[in-house]
């Protein structure tokens, strides 16, 4: 990686990061210098050498085929047999099942599907039955499975519990644009030499020996050994005719969001875990003129920096806009969210708002892609509008504490909305929409920790 790629990456990703559960992806945001000192790959007597967690090597072995529910980490088995049909029939409608790949009677892989949530992984197993190596492939709009993400983990001892310490020693993360072509890899290693690195790498430079297949046609429900690397002849074991009831595993799913539509209702109460009560407080915030339709959410103090607007546009026009605050013991504790309303009809279903180039498809399990705040605060203007407010107008309306803050621009028709959080980091914008589907609101998320894991009362 070159300076100026390193410039370029960590400004595009002041403006928009990648978050797991709120919490900044490391393999994103370490991008100081000790992480990028070994950008351009592993070398001989490079202190700051990491080793990957190789697959197994490819076998020509006879295979048997267990259709089951997944495997058991503490038997080191598979777990709720089912027939082939049963597996083919939840293959065909997108429904989660397994398959234990076994040769010379000892168990190689487990391939774990869900097509619902897009989503297969192969897991490689040692000798003493642990699952030690993931490789884990996503399904694209287009049919085809691509290269998601690769996980591994050495473990010291044959007595060592499967994913000691949570963390796998070696993950390498594949990022792709909208159009699903591959850019980058997120790489995450802990190091022959003692720490930790994490960096990036372009996707023809791939952190391993060998890159594991990219880009394949999806398997049939059968098909799944050969990806495995395991090409003999296929056996089926029979198995009961009988979906299992519970799985030990879940497919992975992009962060959703929790209790919103209770979240941006005036009046709404929630319970801590520690039994307090907190209201929420709706406080009307005028409107926002959007005279192209295109929303842009970012710190104010970035807007110089030509920031993106969500692809998804409103119909052009002006929108009530709302502030909710989050009340306890008739104080205000924090400001929770922010609406603005598109449509007066009923919120269906949501959607997170994206920004050109990505897609849901490049995020993990409780990941999103967040608007990074750098000053606890952020702001709401139409496209059109991002280059009228200067910064120094934007300081001086944003003095004191108000709950919201705005300045207008005749010239463009636009306004800009400027809302305090509660902290710096990254916050998401969900997209309710109404039974049609158009776009009944626009919520940005503050993600307060006070409703992490409250209840509605």
């Amino acid at each position: 990686m070159t300076a100026a790629d390193e410039d370029r990456t960590s400004s595009r990703l002041s403006r928009r990061s990648l978050l797991i559960a709120g919490t900044v992806a490391a393999s994103v945001v370490a991008l100081g210098a000790q992480a990028l000192r070994t950008s351009s790959g592993p070398r001989p007597h490079d202190p700051f050498n990491w080793e990957s967690v190789p697959a197994p090597a490819e076998t020509n072995e006879p295979v048997e085929v267990v259709y089951c529910a997944g495997w058991d980490p503490a038997t080191r088995s598979s777990v709720s047999p089912m027939s082939e049909s049963v597996a083919r029939a939840r293959n065909v409608a997108g429904d989660q099942y397994a398959a234990v790949l076994f040769a010379g009677g000892v168990a190689r892989a487990v391939v774990e599907v869900c097509w619902s949530a897009h989503h297969a992984e192969v897991w490689h197993i040692d000798a003493s039955g642990r699952r030690y190596r993931g490789v884990a492939y996503r399904r694209w709009p287009d049919g085809r499975l691509r290269l998601f993400e690769v996980r591994g983990w050495r473990y010291g001892e044959q007595d060592t519990p499967e994913f000691a310490g949570e963390n796998p020693t070696f993950r390498a993360r594949v990022h792709r644009t909208a159009t699903a072509t591959a850019e980058k890899v997120a790489v995450s290693a802990e190091l022959s030499s003692g720490g930790k690195l994490d960096t990036w790498r372009d996707w023809q430079n791939w952190p391993e020996p060998t890159r594991p297949p990219d880009d394949v046609a999806v398997p049939a429900a059968d098909g799944w050994p050969a990806l495995a690397g395991m090409t003999g002849p296929v056996t089926v074991r029979p198995g009961p005719d009988t979906a299992p009831a519970t799985f030990p595993w879940r497919p992975p799913h992009p962060l959703r969001p929790r209790h919103i539509e209770k979240v941006v209702t005036d009046g709404s109460r929630f319970r801590t875990q520690n039994g307090r009560v907190q209201i929420i407080k709706r406080i009307p915030a005028g409107t926002i003129r959007l005279p192209s339709g295109k929303l842009l959410v970012a710190d104010p103090g970035w807007l110089h920096t030509d920031p993106k607007p969500l692809t998804a546009p409103a119909p052009p026009g002006e929108y009530p806009v709302d502030v909710f605050e989050l009340m306890e013991d008739g104080k205000s504790a924090w400001t929770v969210a922010c609406r603005v309303t598109v449509k007066d009809a009923p919120v269906t279903s949501w959607d997170l708002a994206l920004l050109d180039g990505e897609h849901e498809l490049d995020l993990g399990d409780g990941e999103f892609f967040g608007n990074p705040v750098d000053t606890a605060t952020l702001a709401l203007v139409d496209q059109a509008g991002v280059k009228a407010y200067h910064q120094a107008d934007i300081d001086a309306a944003t003095a004191g504490e108000a709950v919201f803050h705005r300045l207008s621009d005749p010239k463009t028709g636009t306004d800009l909305l400027i809302v305090p959080g509660w902290s710096d980091g990254a916050y998401p914008v969900w997209i309710g929409r109404t039974e049609d589907s158009a776009i009944g609101c626009f919520v940005l998320d503050f993600r307060v920790p006070e409703l992490a894991n409250a209840e509605p009362a």
